[in-house]
């Protein structure tokens, strides 16, 4: 009885442990312990001790703490199934999900593991020697030929989809290959934070294409408030550049002088003259050249006459 009581007491002192880093952390993560040595999580503890609080506890204590502390929290004990780690801490949920996954490591492919993503084989000289293995290959679906004295892949292929189990097989193919598809750390389930749930694909974003979403979002709306003059911060420069521009368009095109249209008025005078002159030199051209004819005629006349004159 003695020994019931105080296995209750510990279970109690663990509900209010729990149920007071729950009320002092703002960001909670659930993860997934599956294939995770001590030696591992210890590392991990190592690594995120100034980052986070990482706790082991029973999922019925979890369940019964959550639900004691009632409130959005209450909606995270769904997650608590398997083996499971918290954590406990106060950095943003997407840059704890970031620095969770940069943390893990790459380990060799057992039977019976999930592929995380497609497992691609490319092709090329694979630097093992001929023997019974490329019958192995060809069981996976990987196309290869002996040349050279050793075994070619003769095209990339893709030998395991995201969420496929690798067979027996395939995990000794990935691993004379030396591929290891597996990274082994804390798998993030969900976390909670502000109020909100985070499930594990949420948190795993692109950040470049994240970047040049919001880069392109911000030039479509600039575009947009230019469009429509709108006045900001951003735009107010632009949209003073273009009403001085019009105002000054015009003003030169109604002849209103001030000291910044009479330059350009100036401008166009002095160009509108000089095609002017241009013309009329033209004209003048043209009219001294159809007066030269006449001239001509006279002198041969005269010269005519002259003859007349000698011979007459």
């Amino acid at each position: 009885m003695a020994k019931m009581s105080k296995s209750k007491l510990m279970k109690r002192k663990t509900v209010e442990e729990l149920k007071q880093l729950f009320k002092e952390y703002p960001t909670i993560g659930v993860a997934d312990l599956y294939k995770v040595g001590a030696s591992q999580l210890h590392e991990i503890r190592r690594k995120f001790r100034d980052i986070a609080l990482l706790r082991v506890a029973k999922n019925t204590l979890v369940r019964m703490a959550l639900k004691e502390l009632g409130g959005d929290l209450e909606r995270l004990s769904k997650y608590f199934e398997g083996q499971n780690i918290l954590i406990f801490s106060k950095e943003d949920p997407f840059k704890l999900a970031k620095m969770l996954d940069e943390a893990k490591v790459p380990s060799f492919a057992r039977p019976g593991d999930i592929a995380p993503e497609d497992i691609v084989v490319s092709e090329g000289n694979t630097g093992l020697p001929p023997g019974p293995i490329i019958s192995d290959f060809s069981d996976v679906g990987i196309p290869a030929r002996i040349s050279s004295g050793s075994i070619w892949i003769n095209k990339t292929t893709v030998v395991a989809k995201k969420g496929d189990v690798i067979s027996s097989k395939l995990a000794s193919v990935l691993a004379r290959l030396g591929i290891k598809p597996i990274k082994i750390g804390l798998n993030l389930k969900a976390v909670y934070s502000d109020g909100l749930i985070f499930p594990a694909d949420v948190l795993r974003i692109d950040v470049e294409a994240f970047k040049n979403d919001i880069s392109k979002a911000w030039e479509d709306a600039f575009k947009l408030a230019l469009t429509l003059e709108y006045m900001t911060v951003e735009t107010l420069p632009m949209l003073l550049v273009k009403s001085y521009r019009t105002a000054l368009a015009l003003a030169t095109a109604t002849e209103y002088i001030s000291a910044e249209t009479l330059p350009l008025l100036v401008q166009r005078a002095l160009s509108e003259a000089s095609l002017l002159s241009s013309l009329t030199s033209k004209a003048e051209e043209r009219k001294v050249e159809k007066e030269e004819p006449p001239k001509k005629e006279e002198k041969e006349e005269e010269e005519e006459l002259g003859l007349a004159a000698l011979f007459g």
